[in-house]
């Protein structure tokens, strides 16, 4: 056992030895530990101990946000990763301030620590339950018996839900708080999650099939200037709209085009071996899913790297390579089913404010071009 534990156990068993023996130390059973001239000791003991939750906590939202964001849960947001030496150690400037503003909110709101021990006890008991529950998922999920796993499951389950019955009676008197800050937030994360639904409907309905443009292209051939260009897309099917626009406008295309599309597996991390997926679909013109782990930061131009080093593509100095990436502008009218039009309107103001995609996928800004689109949903 971690000395963090045992220390924590011996600190509970002796609260709970003090309240036997002295019942009126309920009203603060860890000050009552030790004698009046020790408290001060305590108050900076606390405060530490506080402090060092406090960065656990903050460090684990990070970590969930950066998770939510790769499995589509989240808009694109700025994510500072603060070494070069620890894959784990980011720093998402949207999260910090709402935390804060959540704390202060919080500190400002209830006045005292006693106002928010419901709040507390709902959040602590809560947290137990769905833990419990996510750890049945991931066993049954490994294969473990399902018998072993509904004993040892269904117990911690059954205390956790007691813990929780017995919190409950505090929902009224500051419980309120920590379930109306997850409502929130999973009505955001939900939000976000069918918009890009729809839009994938909306985007998969306007974009030429490959074959149709590849067929376009030799009736019709375009200009084909040297060089190498890359067109981000989110789907690896069709053809991204800021190519066919820049043909049918421009009249130009590059000699050697990469359609490159960026998926996230529900797995940490992806081998390099597996990095790369590569699809010839005419002469100059290839498609490229970029596979990554929820857990790793997509870098396009290190992937299309990779894929080369194993020889998958041909690829010249990534440094004269153009980066094509979609600026779409999408206006909420309720023109498709499945979200309420202040919803959409939501999700064009989470979509608005998002991270520019060559930020987020690691694009040198001298290499990009973007060309915009507008969507109406």
């Amino acid at each position: 056992m971690p000395r963090s534990a045992t220390a924590l156990t011996l600190s509970y068993f002796g609260q709970g030895a003090l309240l036997l023996r002295q019942p009126r130390a309920i009203q603060s059973p860890f000050y009552a530990l030790a004698p009046e001239w020790a408290h001060y000791g305590l108050v900076v003991l606390a405060t530490l101990a506080t402090v060092i939750a406090s960065q656990s906590i903050i460090s684990g939202a990070y970590s969930m946000t950066q998770a939510a964001i790769r499995l589509g849960f989240l808009p694109r947001l700025k994510v500072i990763h603060t070494t070069g030496s620890e894959i784990g150690q980011i720093y998402v400037p949207l999260v910090n301030w709402a935390l804060a503003a959540a704390t202060l909110t919080a500190v400002i709101g209830f006045g005292s620590s006693d106002a928010l021990a419901g709040a507390f006890g709902i959040a602590v008991s809560l947290l137990m339950a769905i833990t419990t529950l996510m750890a049945t998922f991931v066993a049954l999920q490994w294969g473990v018996n399902p018998l072993i796993v509904a004993l040892v499951n269904g117990s911690l389950l059954a205390l956790d839900l007691l813990f929780f019955a017995s919190t409950s009676t505090k929902l009224f008197e500051g419980g309120w708080f920590p379930l109306l800050i997850a409502f929130a937030v999973s009505f955001v994360m939900l939000t976000w999650r069918k918009g890009e639904q729809i839009m994938d409907t909306v985007r998969l309905g306007l974009r030429q099939s490959s074959k149709h443009f590849i067929a376009g292209l030799q009736q019709d051939p375009p200009l084909r200037v040297p060089g190498t260009a890359v067109v981000l897309g989110r789907m690896a099917q069709g053809v991204p709209l800021m190519l066919t626009q820049n043909v049918r406008h421009n009249r130009v295309l590059y000699e050697h085009t990469l359609l490159v599309a960026v998926s996230v597996a529900e797995i940490p991390r992806v081998a390099d071996a597996e990095r790369a997926a590569v699809k010839e679909l005419a002469p100059g013109l290839t498609r490229v899913e970029l596979r990554y782990g929820f857990m790793e930061s997509p870098d396009v131009p290190r992937g299309l790297a990779t894929a080369a080093a194993q020889g998958k593509i041909a690829l010249p100095d990534t440094g004269s390579i153009t980066y094509f990436t979609g600026h779409e502008t999408i206006v909420a009218v309720g023109r498709n089913p499945g979200m309420a039009r202040w919803r959409e309107a939501l999700f064009a103001f989470m979509h608005r404010n998002a991270q520019r995609p060559a930020a987020y996928f690691g694009i040198p800004w001298p290499q990009v071009m973007e060309i915009g689109v507008e969507f109406e949903i």
